[in-house]
């Protein structure tokens, strides 16, 4: 995590390669943190981002990545399920994208050995 001074409480994340949309969870995941999605060429990353000005302990943003999905092609849009909850056991991730094959994939995850997709609606 790197503070960018010259633009006032801007954060960074490094990312390993071109990043075409990121998207919040507007819902509440259950632990306290914003849940956040970016999407590149043929993956999806879904991390948690806590700020300063939601913990007092943090000092700028914490970031963490939780799981990184293989796509298959470039990600256009990213939309959240507000069935995904970190709080749940085992705690589960959902949401869908959209990509220029004109198909929806919908990823549900336990962050541990389920990892599934469904596309082609």
């Amino acid at each position: 995590m790197k503070q960018d001074f010259i633009r006032n409480a801007a954060y960074t994340v490094d990312c390993e390669d071109y990043v075409h949309v990121v998207k919040f969870n507007p819902f509440d995941s259950g632990d306290g943190c914003s849940l956040i999605a970016y999407g590149g060429n043929n993956y999806v990353v879904v991390g948690t981002c806590r700020f300063q000005e939601e913990d007092a302990e943090v000092e700028g943003m914490q970031y963490k990545t939780l799981r990184t999905f293989h796509h298959g092609i470039r990600v256009d849009a990213i939309a959240w399920s507000p069935e995904t909850r970190l709080d749940a056991l085992p705690p589960q991730l959902r949401f869908c994208t959209a990509a220029s094959d004109r198909k929806l994939r919908l990823f549900t995850s336990d962050l541990q050995d389920k990892n599934e997709y469904k596309y082609g609606w």
